[in-house]
């Protein structure tokens, strides 16, 4: 008896919930289809200048030939996040980066993975031979769901 009971209320039961894909910003897959929305005010940036040494980046002029901004990313997008990522790498003279990595982000643990992705394929014009660059510096912005450097 109710074992038959449950059978006839359990699709009365579904019938009232609602597909996944028509919940807000279950649309599709990629949250970044749905428009930005910005849950907390954009965090102050890092001064970028206290955090450049004398010595850092000298030497020759960095050129890009090949540079993609990052992709804003999914996690972040969904829970309306802004911030930024300073980003630290060297450049070999063949004009390839190497050793990047993210010095500082705020908040944590959300932009710094596309920040350091995207300066990996980043192609520079190759420098005077033997000579590499160290200890460069970029500054992303994850602003109102828009990526920008400064």
């Amino acid at each position: 008896m109710i074992a038959r009971l449950v059978f006839l209320v359990l699709p009365l039961v579904l019938s009232g919930c609602t597909a996944v894909s028509s919940l807000p910003g279950a649309g599709g897959l990629d949250p970044r289809d749905e428009p930005f929305r910005a849950m907390q005010p954009f965090p102050v940036p890092a001064n970028v200048e206290r955090l450049i040494g004398p010595e850092d980046c000298q030497g020759a002029q960095l050129a890009a030939r090949e540079f993609e901004m990052p992709a804003y990313p999914p996690r972040a997008w969904s829970r309306g996040l802004q911030g930024w990522v300073v980003v630290r790498f060297h450049v070999y003279d063949t004009g390839r980066p190497h050793r990047v990595r993210a010095a500082e982000s705020v908040p944590a643990g959300y932009f710094e993975g596309a920040a350091e992705r995207a300066v990996q394929r980043w192609r520079f014009e190759a420098l005077p031979e033997g000579q590499a660059l160290s200890n460069c510096v970029v500054l992303f912005e994850f602003r109102n769901g828009q990526v920008r450097i400064r």
